[in-house]
């Protein structure tokens, strides 16, 4: 009884471990956007062309081709854009943009509050107090 109840929890635990890590196909055909309408991966896009390429990419894995192989013949065919990530510089810039500017807006952020907090409540820098109604000429 307790060896099937090991061997339950042994199978368990290598179908978890299936699912966790996805193959080395599956891998590849996340690095892909679907060539007939450029939004999903291959590895999701329910089309003929991405079951043709999924299919294609599983046959080529199991000859034994290298990633880089199999990625260097879709760029040749439909070119960088194919990529989900580009490669080289401008997965450079892609990555360092985003970041530069989320790093400017919060030392913004940062400098607004910190002025926001010396100055005294009630007072708007830059804007003068509104004139009184007594004030007003309505002449």
């Amino acid at each position: 009884m307790r060896n099937a109840a090991g061997l339950g929890l042994l199978a368990l635990a290598w179908l978890a471990s299936l699912r966790a890590e996805p193959s080395r196909a599956r891998r590849i055909e996340e690095r892909f956007i679907a060539p007939c309408c450029w939004r999903e991966s291959v590895a999701v896009h329910r089309s003929e062309v991405a079951t043709g390429m999924r299919a294609e990419i599983e046959r080529m894995v199991a000859q034994g081709a290298s990633e880089d192989q199999i990625v260097d013949s879709y760029v040749v065919r439909y070119g960088e854009k194919i990529l989900m990530e580009p490669r080289g510089a401008a997965r450079i810039w892609l990555t360092t943009i985003p970041l530069g500017a989320i790093a400017m807006a919060t030392a913004g952020l940062a400098v607004l509050f910190i002025r926001r907090r010396r100055e005294p409540p009630g007072s708007t820098p830059g804007v003068d107090a509104p004139p009184c109604l007594e004030e007003l000429d309505l002449d």
